[in-house]
């Protein structure tokens, strides 16, 4: 080693100099070295290498190095060592490979050990390089444990996850029958629903005609009261399909040329027997243009739910009124009540299905109207909003394309 430092500092050092520090670099290096001759014997140690096996410094001078492994590798380790002596090669072990030291108590602990040799006036030495490695290998372990750990709960999460994909699809399968069920019902209840209502309709018109000139004032009360509520039991049918349908997604717009002026006035002639004593339904458009391209049967239904709505919250004597226009290449319909008004903490839900105002529960309705008008409205691609204050009145304000534009279904 003096040689060697000599050769790269020859101008620097003394050879006293060189000694000295090879004897520093020796005796305070952080690994243990070990110098053995030809037989194994060790003839050189620091105080590293004693510190790591317990040993008193030079205690293991003059031993043979088997004294420092496991009792079961020493003969295993001897044949080794002669191997190694008669073809020298530097090499690092320890790479991949669980070796350990023993202590002069015989505990044991997991080593690296790097090889070299030297020879010196003739004679072959080894020198090795041992590093403790009892903290790595604790880390090691622990990380290893970890990983298992970490794998079990991915494994355990995975199954659960599969479990809960089962159980989803499950659930899922059974909501579509459910659907499918409750469609089927809805159907078939609406549809029968129908054919009585239509009789019991007919046969009251009949009556009606039958007692008109008989004068008897109570009769036609009846009469009347009958008419409305078969209009109220349709019109709730009526909400029921639609819904049904839109939630099956087979509503379609099919528009047609519509003069929304004619319109306006052939739904507010069917509505004016729905209204209180007093009431009025007041109408004007705004605008020379009143054509449009749109699904018909969709604007009547959105015009008639809110003027129905507006009517059947507004009180005797109040009127109500209905503006349309055409401008800026969009309809705008309004209708404006003087009625009960929505309460503000409402207004965020008013459009949800079945979801009914606080201040309504005294008047007869299902809650679908406004969810199936804006439903309709965005249909077509159009947009509502309204404004209302609690015993003031309500007015809300629809915009839509005057000329129909394909949208995507959006659910409210």
């Amino acid at each position: 080693m003096e040689h060697i430092l000599a050769a790269g500092m020859i101008s620097r050092f003394s050879p006293e100099e060189l000694s000295n520090i090879t004897a520093t670099l020796f005796t305070r290096a952080a690994e243990g070295l070990v110098v053995v001759d030809r037989s194994g014997v060790i003839c050189l140690q620091n105080p590293r290498l004693a510190a790591l096996f317990g040993y008193a410094n030079d205690e293991l001078l003059g031993q043979h190095i088997e004294v420092l492994l496991p009792e079961a590798l020493r003969q295993h380790h001897v044949a080794k060592r002669e191997a190694y002596q008669h073809a020298p090669v530097e090499r690092s072990m320890g790479s991949g490979l669980d070796l350990q030291g023993r202590k002069k108590d015989g505990t044991l602990f997991p080593v690296e050990v790097s090889l070299n040799h030297m020879t010196i006036e003739g004679n072959t030495f080894v020198m090795g390089l041992v590093s403790d490695v009892s903290r790595r290998r604790a880390a090691e372990k622990e990380l290893q444990r970890i990983n298992n750990e970490l794998e079990q709960r991915v494994d355990q999460r995975t199954a659960e996850l599969r479990d809960a994909e089962r159980n989803v699809r499950q659930a899922l399968e059974k909501e579509k029958e459910l659907n499918a069920l409750k469609s089927r019902f809805v159907s078939m209840a609406s549809h029968e629903f129908r054919t009585p209502l239509s009789t019991i309709m007919s046969s009251v018109d009949l009556i009606a005609r039958y007692t008109a000139d008989s004068g008897e004032e109570k009769t036609r009360k009846h009469v009347d009261r009958i008419r409305g509520k078969v209009r109220d039991l349709t019109a709730m049918l009526n909400d029921f399909l639609s819904l049904d349908k839109l939630e099956q997604g087979m509503v379609e717009c099919h528009p047609v040329d519509v003069d929304i002026v004619h319109l306006s006035i052939e739904l507010i002639e069917e509505l004016r027997a729905l209204a209180k004593p007093g009431q009025e339904i007041n109408y004007d458009h705004e605008g020379e243009q009143r054509m449009v391209f749109h699904d018909r049967q969709m604007l009547s239904t959105v015009m008639s739910n809110l003027l129905s709505n507006a009517i059947k919250y507004s009180p005797e004597g109040k009127h109500v009124h209905l503006i349309t226009g055409t401008r800026d290449g969009r309809l705008h319909i309004t209708v404006k009540d003087q009625g009960i008004g929505i309460p503000p903490e409402d207004h965020q839900h008013i459009m949800q299905r079945f979801f009914r105002a606080s201040n309504a529960f005294v008047v007869q309705g299902t809650g679908l109207g406004l969810n199936i008008t804006a439903r309709f409205i965005d249909l077509m691609g159009g947009s509502i909003r309204f404004e209302s204050k609690p015993g003031e009145g309500t007015t809300f304000h629809a915009e839509i394309d005057m000329h129909h534009a394909k949208k995507d279904h959006t659910s409210y």
